[in-house]
């Protein structure tokens, strides 16, 4: 490997955020971006210096000597461009969900097992300041043995780009499940020291996204006239474990609720916790012997910073992976349980 970690960036939307945080990575360079729209990879030119900019990702791996790639495209695509980049002899880094279905995530860790390269998943929550002193006191025993878990990711308007790839099942696998509810979803398993899941019971709704009358304060991605939308925008489930322990997730692109948020809750026989973005970590337990409420204190850090450099360290061997593409699977069998179950309309084995 070269000096320097060069990293090259498919798909210019998200990949914004991960060049903006590789470029704060003492050692990591960002080379090139390839996207099918060059005005929007002219924004990683313009404001973060990438010297570089394709149209075709596939030349831009021919053309440049790169150590890793991040890959921010639609759903649909993230399976065949990570295998064409790995089976390129270079590592990848995908973005979530890793792929539209367990069958496509267990072709992508094939053809990383096949190259020898390393193949991390976007699970960028895990690498919160808040999740990062959670999973030290989980992995310290401070929870004891976690038999419950609640995961919830609520918006009360929120479907992004109503009518274009994200609310399209064929280009995005699903809705607010497969969006933000992967994030959600993958953080709890990620606290809970990922068991293995054995059966899911759930149900899936479609109550708001196909409105012609559909209102909202503001969207991200912006209305597509004449779009379609044919996916979820409400999520309920319950995951059951090898080991026992339970799992029940709600997750809304929309609803009707008081509350938005994105948090998950967990029990243990020594103690409890909060997990919320944008709220303290709390911790719910016995001190001294008399109930106690804990908020512990931690350094700020960039979640995406700590990605990055993450992704750096284990494709230079000085690190083990914090997302491996082996949780994504297990993520992705969940979610397609999930889909599975609703669509029988009774509990189903993973």
């Amino acid at each position: 490997m070269s000096e320097s970690f060069k990293l090259g960036i498919i798909g210019a939307g998200i990949g914004y955020s991960h060049a903006k945080a590789a470029k704060q990575v003492p050692g990591m360079e960002v080379s090139a971006v390839a996207d099918l729209n060059p005005a929007r990879a002219k924004r990683l030119v313009d404001e973060l210096g990438v010297k570089r900019v394709y149209t075709d990702y596939k030349e831009m791996l021919k053309a440049e000597k790169l150590d890793g790639v991040a890959i921010g495209v639609p759903n649909f695509l993230h399976k065949n461009v990570a295998v064409d980049v790995l089976n390129a002899g270079i590592n990848v880094l995908c973005e979530k969900p890793m792929a539209m279905n367990a069958k496509e995530c267990e072709e992508m860790i094939a053809a990383a097992k096949k190259n020898r390269k390393h193949l991390i998943v976007g699970f960028v929550n895990r690498q919160r300041d808040d999740s990062k002193t959670l999973k030290k006191i989980i992995t310290d025993g401070g929870l004891g043995n976690i038999y419950h878990a609640d995961a919830y990711c609520m918006r009360r308007r929120g479907i992004p780009g109503l009518g274009g790839g994200f609310t399209t099942k064929k280009m995005s696998g699903g809705g607010g499940m497969i969006d933000i509810g992967v994030h959600v979803l993958d953080l709890t398993l990620y606290q809970m020291g990922f068991p293995e899941p054995v059966s899911v019971s759930a149900a899936t709704y479609m109550k708001f996204g196909h409105k012609k009358d559909y209102n909202f304060v503001s969207m991200w991605g912006g209305l597509v006239k004449r779009g379609q939308f044919d996916v979820d925008d409400f999520v309920t489930a319950m995951v059951r474990f090898k080991n026992g322990a339970t799992l029940t997730l709600e997750v809304c692109w929309a609803a009707n609720i008081e509350r938005e948020g994105f948090y998950s809750y967990f029990m243990g026989d020594k103690g409890g916790a909060t997990l919320e973005s944008g709220a303290p970590l709390k911790i719910f337990g016995e001190q001294y012997g008399k109930i106690a409420d804990i908020i512990p204190k931690y350094a700020k850090e960039d979640s995406w910073v700590n990605q990055a450099k993450n992704f750096m360290e284990v494709c230079t061997g000085k690190a083990k992976p914090v997302a491996p593409a082996e949780h994504g699977l297990v993520v992705q069998k969940i979610i397609d349980a999930i889909y599975k179950s609703s669509l029988k309309k009774r509990e189903v084995r993973i």
